[in-house]
């Protein structure tokens, strides 16, 4: 479709052109917008190494690892040249302190040391992050955790 439309005649296209001019409803994608600036397959990369460097950054305070204590926790945040913004939790843990640790995570990330970064666009990303003290490897709501986990890294949104 889009090479049919490239090869009208200019005159075809400003006659279409005034009847949406004026109208503010009416989004034109941008020459940037037309083709994906990265790869599937480097958007999952660059993801990788945000998860990294949010993991790094968790950090659990010493009382938590005296009683057993489970929790899963989602956390959605936007990627902008180096930062990140809008930071909040899909999904609660049902523990105040291990949400409030994870939501620090992501905002305090070290995100200055990825080396291969991509600056050039807003990349929206959903870590979860499961915290287990227990040493029960069928606990349910780690089981539940991992799977979500792995399915949201089989995906490529790219």
């Amino acid at each position: 479709m889009r090479a049919r439309l490239l090869g009208l005649p200019l005159l075809g296209l400003c006659l279409c052109a005034p009847a949406f001019a004026d109208d503010p409803s009416v989004q034109y994608p941008d020459s940037a917008s037309a083709a994906p600036a990265h790869s599937c397959r480097e958007l999952k990369a660059f993801k990788d190494q945000l998860h990294k460097a949010i993991d790094a950054a968790l950090k659990y305070p010493h009382a938590l690892a005296l009683h057993p204590l489970v929790g899963v926790t989602s956390v959605a945040y936007d990627y902008v040249n180096g930062s990140v913004e809008d930071v909040h939790l899909t999904m609660s843990s049902g523990e105040a302190d291990l949400d409030r640790i994870a939501l620090a995570a992501v905002k305090n990330a070290d995100y200055a040391a990825i080396t291969s970064r991509i600056d050039d666009e807003r990349i929206h990303d959903v870590v979860i992050i499961i915290y287990d003290n227990t040493g029960d490897p069928d606990n349910a709501d780690v089981k539940k955790g991992k799977k979500q986990q792995d399915a949201a890294e089989s995906k490529c949104d790219g």
